[in-house]
């Protein structure tokens, strides 16, 4: 298994057109959803796809206060449904208001073939995302999938507006951990997992403008803690492994993975994820991460 194929990163594509047309089937319709007026939904392909051609989007519907709302775009997939009930299985409620848009795509290209699913935030300044899954590979392997969903909806709860601030102030004179998107202030939970686990000298070798493969193996032969290569990839995929990895109960395999679970499962609310797996008979999956810091 290869984790670093497995998620997609946080995927800063274009805004949400804000003066497109309300949902429906062809990107109209009359859907309300969050805190967006019926008339500022844009599901049009361009909004989905952000512009890169590399997805080709099959459906989308809107997310109405934390519940699959109305198709609009594409057809009804049961895949896509399923999915969203996989995730409203573990995500609570109000956690899952957070989000806007839920969509499936198929890649088109060799590069996108390896993204299982992303989430982007869709305006300005993230307080509604879009999390889009890869519908051919989400039938491939139901375990895959939950870890899947679990790692990207922890990219949403870690970037929302009460937790990376994007404004350009903020960003200008940023001295906690700018991620190329915006700018952690100083309460985030992002922050606190960066002050734990990423010293200076380890975080100072991070581009958050563009990742290093080759870094992050490095990282990953230095520290027995990351959950896989992709883990030490940057401080968001990091958390965003050994998330997936707490609420779906793999066992940890070395001390430094203990440790990150361990610090989860102290923080406020995220018990909360796994109290839901275990409930539902979804835990505890196999523990298939490669193994660093060897």
């Amino acid at each position: 298994m290869h984790p670093s194929v497995r998620f997609g990163a946080v995927f800063a594509a274009g805004l949400l057109a804000l003066a497109g047309a309300a949902c429906g089937s062809d990107g109209t319709g009359d859907q309300s959803s969050g805190g967006f007026p019926d008339d500022e939904v844009d599901c049009s392909e361009e909004a989905l796809t952000g512009g890169d051609e590399g997805f080709v989007f099959t459906s989308a519907y809107v997310v109405a206060d934390g519940e699959l709302g109305e198709l609009c775009f594409g057809a009804d997939d049961p895949v896509i449904v399923d999915a969203w009930e996989s995730l409203a299985t573990i995500a609570p409620r109000v956690q899952l208001a957070d989000l806007l848009l839920f969509a499936g795509f198929e890649p088109d290209g060799d590069d996108e073939a390896d993204t299982l699913a992303f989430v982007n935030s869709i305006d300005a300044d993230g307080s509604a995302f879009q999390m889009s899954v890869n519908t051919l590979d989400a039938v491939a392997d139901p375990d895959e999938l939950l870890l899947t969903l679990a790692h990207e909806f922890s990219h949403v709860f870690t970037a929302t507006s009460t937790q990376l601030d994007r404004t350009d102030e903020a960003i200008d004179e940023c001295d906690t951990w700018f991620n190329g998107e915006g700018c952690y202030v100083d309460d985030s939970l992002m922050l606190a997992w960066i002050d734990e686990f990423w010293t200076g000298p380890v975080l100072d070798s991070v581009d958050p403008l563009e990742d290093s493969p080759a870094d992050a193996d490095a990282r990953c032969d230095q520290d027995d803690g990351f959950f896989g290569p992709y883990a030490a990839t940057n401080p968001e995929e990091d958390f965003a492994e050994a998330f997936s990895a707490f609420v779906l109960e793999l066992e940890p395999v070395t001390e430094g993975q203990a440790e990150r679970l361990d610090w989860i499962a102290e923080q406020s609310g995220l018990a909360e994820f796994r109290d839901r797996a275990i409930a539902a008979g979804l835990t505890p999956l196999a523990n298939d991460f490669d193994v660093c810091g060897r």
